[in-house]
């Protein structure tokens, strides 16, 4: 009789073996064997004891996979069956768009494939053989649930950092979209001199900052992992215009003034001002008209842009102010003929007197028709016709003029350049 694993056997008494089946592979039995005669059963004796294995083992029931924010993959699977062989390790197959490969091997009941070795954006799945330490492997697993690997955003490309010119403290950024690994970008953060703002566009614009300030703008593009690498590019706000004076110039009535102008990266407008005068135009050259001859003038240039004003100062004295002395004749014969006359002893042209009035006692001496004066000042005097000028001006306005030191000559013995304008001289 043959007993052992929960069965009997009664075999013949010539019979030296017997094979039994119906055991379980992996557990441990033994068995025990005694003879039966007429008088009953005689004395067992046990074997040692004994472990049926299979072929292979059994594969994993289930495979679970996971994709994580790291941008790996956790396969997970409970303990296979050996079918009492010692399960040495476990090998790993991803398969995508119905191409396989493997994925690792451990000797664990999960395997973490490295971030970057499965692409990101890609669907896969998961099957596991078990192998034993003979080297036999198992079938494969049933397939896994379907993972997308995904991980952080790469750093935006593209990155342009630039003054605003109309607007203070401000610069303007703008990028090429992020490689999103595997899962949409939501948002990018923009970050500025400590000052972090969320856009979900490629470009945008970061105020509050200081004029004239250099500043460093990084971008980080972001999704379900979180925020990615970032992107830096460096932008300078709007300063304030600064104005350097290369030189000047002046006529009797007008200062040119010259200058070059740093917009500090804005929009630069230019005012020139003096004598209560004030001339707009390019921020290179301003002419400032309207002025005294002969004065001594402050001008100032005003450089303006959204940052605020810069100035300088140019001192120019303008040119002196002249004037004609013109003499004509009358008709032949006519008594008030005093130019170019053939008289011994008369003196031609026009008179200057060290008053304001014809008084012969106060002349200071004559001057050709032509003569040109320096003008400084005008004086009210006695009326004086010009029929030696031009046939009817007359006026009680005189010219200090340079003369034998300064005296007189009526206005209307005088024609002043430039237009002959009264008003270009201050009163004396």
């Amino acid at each position: 009789m043959v007993t052992g694993g929960g069965q009997t056997h009664e075999v013949g008494a010539n019979q030296r073996a017997l094979e039994v089946t119906g055991l379980t592979n992996g557990e441990t039995y033994t068995f025990s064997v005694h003879a039966v005669n007429a008088k009953g059963d005689g004395p067992a004796r046990r074997s040692n004891p004994v472990v049926p294995t299979a072929e292979v083992p059994d594969p994993p029931t289930a495979v679970t996979a996971e994709a994580r924010p790291d941008g790996t993959v956790r396969v997970s699977w409970p303990e296979a069956d050996g079918q009492g062989n010692t399960i040495a390790r476990y090998a790993v197959t991803a398969t995508s768009a119905g191409a396989s490969a493997p994925a690792g091997e451990s000797p664990k009941t999960e395997l973490v494939v490295p971030a970057g070795q499965l692409e990101y954006g890609t669907q896969y799945a998961f099957t596991v053989t078990a192998i034993s330490g003979r080297g036999a492997g198992s079938k494969a697993s049933p397939v896994s649930n379907t993972v997308v690997p995904f991980t952080v955003p790469k750093a935006p490309t593209e990155l342009r950092a630039s003054t605003v010119a109309d607007r203070p403290g401000t610069v303007a950024v703008q990028w090429s979209p992020a490689v999103e690994n595997g899962r949409p970008v939501t948002k990018y953060l923009v970050e500025a001199a400590g000052k972090t703002t969320e856009v979900t566009d490629v470009r945008a614009t970061v105020g509050g900052l200081g004029n004239g300030q250099n500043v460093t703008v990084k971008v980080r593009a972001v999704n379900e992992a979180g925020p990615g690498a970032e992107a830096t590019a460096t932008a300078r706000t709007v300063a304030a215009p600064r104005i350097t004076v290369t030189g000047s110039s002046a006529d009797a009535t007008s200062v040119t003034v010259t200058f070059t102008v740093d917009a500090g990266g804005g929009k630069a407008t230019c005012t020139a001002a003096t004598g209560g005068r004030t001339a707009t135009g390019a921020c290179s050259s301003l002419r400032v008209t309207g002025l005294k001859p002969g004065t001594a003038y402050t001008v100032t240039l005003t450089a303006s842009n959204a940052a605020g004003k810069g100035t300088a100062t140019r001192a120019q004295t303008t040119d002196p102010l002249y004037g004609v002395a013109t003499c004509k004749n009358g008709p032949e014969g006519d008594q008030r003929t005093y130019c170019d006359r053939d008289v011994p002893g008369e003196r031609n042209g026009n008179e200057i007197f060290e008053v304001t009035r014809q008084d012969n006692d106060r002349q200071a001496g004559w001057v050709p028709d032509g003569t040109r004066l320096r003008a400084h000042c005008k004086a009210k005097g006695e009326n004086v016709e010009a029929w030696i000028y031009n046939k009817d001006k007359q006026s009680t306005w005189w010219i200090r003029v340079d003369y034998k030191g300064r005296n007189y000559i009526p206005w209307a013995w005088l024609n002043l350049e430039g237009g002959d304008d009264l008003d270009l001289l201050s009163t004396c």
